[in-house]
């Protein structure tokens, strides 16, 4: 990241640590605006019309600290700003550009999407942002890896960036609720030799994911290959 007094002029330099920001404030995070007012040592250092300021605030919680920690290391590689977490939750405040910058300025569950600075970047990128998502938002049942989310354009772009990455996912019919005040889920199954796929060119860094999937696949004798996967995408 080049960093420019003109935020708007700011090149974004589309990083690994770029694509697991993204998704997991896609994922497990949010953007929000809040209004505060203005401490006292603000005014009076510099004197202001107005006492109520509006604060823009990324927001990301994980109950794993090692996906915490890789949130805040990303963010001070990425965009030199070191923040801390509290109570699982970690808030970036001052965060207006950026959102801007990752296209997430509207971002909630049912619209966010995943941007062509992302689509169009290499697979090595694109499996960080996989991984970051997967690690938010999927589940194990038996030896399959689902993924269920309330973002239709969301779900087929994922399925897409899995198909690129050469595993195949399955499309299940969207499941509407009974309560009208719940939005229809859409989810996709990664089941079979897919699933070694997925092991060796994504996995999890979320510990009990990590360690379930680490089991089934070596039930199949496959071995950890993860050393190799900057070398694959290369």
């Amino acid at each position: 990241m080049k960093f420019d007094k003109n935020y708007s002029k700011i090149k974004l330099e589309i990083t690994p640590e770029i694509a697991r920001i993204h998704a997991h404030i896609c994922g497990d995070g949010s953007f929000y605006k809040t209004t505060e007012n203005r401490s006292p040592a603000t005014l009076l250092n510099h004197k202001r019309r107005k006492i109520v300021r509006t604060e823009h605030v990324i927001e990301y919680y994980n109950e794993y600290l090692e996906l915490r920690n890789e949130f805040k290391e990303d963010f001070k590689i990425a965009f030199n700003r070191i923040i801390l977490s509290e109570n699982k939750k970690i808030k970036v405040r001052g965060a207006k550009w950026i959102a801007e910058k990752l296209e997430l300025t509207q971002k909630n569950s049912y619209n966010w999407y995943i941007p062509e600075f992302i689509i169009n970047s290499s697979d090595l990128i694109i499996s960080y942002w996989l991984r970051a998502f997967f690690d938010d938002e999927s589940y194990i049942h038996h030896k399959a890896i689902y993924l269920a989310i309330v973002n239709e354009k969301g779900i087929m772009q994922i399925q897409d960036l899995l198909k690129r990455l050469e595993i195949d996912s399955i499309l299940y019919k969207p499941r509407t609720p009974n309560n009208p005040r719940h939005h229809t889920v859409y989810r996709i199954g990664i089941l079979g030799p897919n699933v070694i796929k997925y092991y060796k060119l994504i996995n999890f860094i979320h510990p009990r994911k990590n360690e379930r999937l680490k089991e089934i696949v070596k039930k199949w004798g496959v071995r950890n290959n993860q050393k190799c996967l900057k070398k694959h995408f290369v």
